[in-house]
């Protein structure tokens, strides 16, 4: 290839390629320890990451890998993390506002005086995780999403504080160190 790009015909369709020394790589890494370079797009998971007091609002950042990261007094507004892994992070006081949270895992996370007004936990598995009074949850979308001891499923009119977990279940749940 000559240049950065070089178009290429394949059977009728025009494939724009990209070098091998390209400045940009074409996949995200998959996972770091440096919250920077996450921040910075250049990897798409940071497991146990320090990401504390971060702005990623109106970030996408899909399929994430964040278990146990330190996400207290983060910013996610308007971001989406369609499919993220937030299992036992800490997400304390933090804004998830208005984001889209579609099929994540928030199991055995801390939600304590969390923002989800208006965001979307629909099919999320909330299984475990510490909801508290300070936990804004108006207008969030639980639909399908699992709550307690991960055999329920939320359905309209459901009052998310009064839901019991199952003992059983609760014994055998690998504590995180966020309790």
């Amino acid at each position: 290839m000559t240049g950065l790009m070089n178009k290429t015909r394949l059977l009728g369709i025009s494939v724009l390629l990209m070098s091998a020394w390209s400045a940009k790589p074409l996949m995200a890494q998959f996972n770091t320890t440096d919250p920077n370079a996450f921040l910075r797009g250049e990897y798409s998971s940071c497991q146990g990451c320090n990401l504390q007091g971060a702005d990623m609002s109106n970030q996408s950042h899909r399929n994430a890998q964040l278990r146990q990261a330190n996400l207290t007094n983060t910013n996610l507004s308007d971001a989406d993390f369609t499919g993220a892994f937030f299992t036992c992070s800490n997400l304390s006081n933090s804004n998830l506002s208005g984001g889209n949270f579609n099929f994540a895992n928030f199991v055995d996370a801390n939600l304590s005086g969390v923002d989800l007004s208006n965001a979307d936990l629909s099919r999320a598995d909330l299984s475990g995780a510490i909801i508290d009074s300070r936990t804004n949850l108006d207008g969030a979308n639980l639909d399908g999403a699992r709550l307690g001891d991960a055999a329920t499923i939320y359905s309209p009119g459901m009052n998310v504080r009064t839901i019991e977990r199952s003992t059983h279940t609760e014994s055998q749940r690998v504590q995180c160190n966020n309790r």
